[in-house]
């Protein structure tokens, strides 16, 4: 590992130079970290600096922090990334404009991901497709039970495609707060309304039409585009 720090920022440097480390395989997933102390003796720096880029580093996901243990080398993954941009992405999310850039993203994530289930529908993804489908019919009219069984049919539309990283970025956005039920007085009008529409997405999909399946998705997500999160 380099130790010769620059004029930058103390924290900053020692960081990058963890991180150049660890990408080189110096320190692969699973391993440990010189501890605390044995960083500030190689850096030539105080405790803040070390423990202020350790922290940096487990915020982006490189690294496992346990009081006493020295710090552990995490495997990066797709879920991971998400968290290390998860606040900045919802810092964004009052102002309008960014806020439907990012549900315009879910759309199309969605959208992909059903034209490719339509293109080659797989028998077992589509019998979980439907068991999420016929899970959201049963849990209309109850608001908690339909929002858990409704994300969890679009998570399902997802997985059929299997692409972790695309899985991983819709995952997030719904956490983050893209979700947008639709809501109102006649909640039990606007669930059968709902699982209409997934009936439809369904159909298509189970019909190996590719185009279908994208009109279906594009018309149900649109008519939430502008609802307001409800938490």
């Amino acid at each position: 590992m380099d130790t010769e720090l620059g004029r930058i920022r103390l924290s900053e440097q020692i960081e990058e130079a963890i991180l150049k480390a660890i990408r080189a395989g110096e320190f692969p997933p699973g391993t440990k970290l010189p501890s605390e102390r044995q960083l500030m003796e190689m850096f030539d720096v105080g405790r803040p600096s070390v423990k202020e880029a350790l922290l940096m580093l487990e915020r982006k996901g490189f690294l496992r922090l346990q009081r006493g243990i020295a710090p552990v080398v995490v495997e990066p993954t797709p879920e991971s990334a998400m968290q290390a941009i998860g606040d900045m992405v919802q810092a964004m999310l009052p102002d309008t404009t960014r806020r439907s850039d990012f549900y315009d993203l879910r759309i199309m994530l969605e959208t992909s991901a059903v034209m490719d289930a339509a293109r080659q529908p797989n028998p077992e993804d589509l019998a979980r497709i439907e068991a999420a489908l016929d899970a959201c019919a049963a849990a209309a009219g109850r608001a908690a039970a339909f929002r858990e069984a409704d994300v969890a049919f679009h998570r399902q539309l997802m997985a059929a495609q299997g692409n972790a990283v695309a899985g991983a970025l819709h995952a997030a956005l719904l956490e983050w707060g893209l979700y947008h039920p639709e809501e109102g007085p006649e909640r039990r009008a606007i669930h059968a309304r709902v699982v209409s529409q997934h009936r439809a997405i369904v159909e298509a999909i189970r019909s190996g039409d590719p185009l279908a399946a994208a009109d279906a998705v594009r018309a149900h997500l649109m008519t939430r585009r502008d609802q307001p999160q409800s938490n």
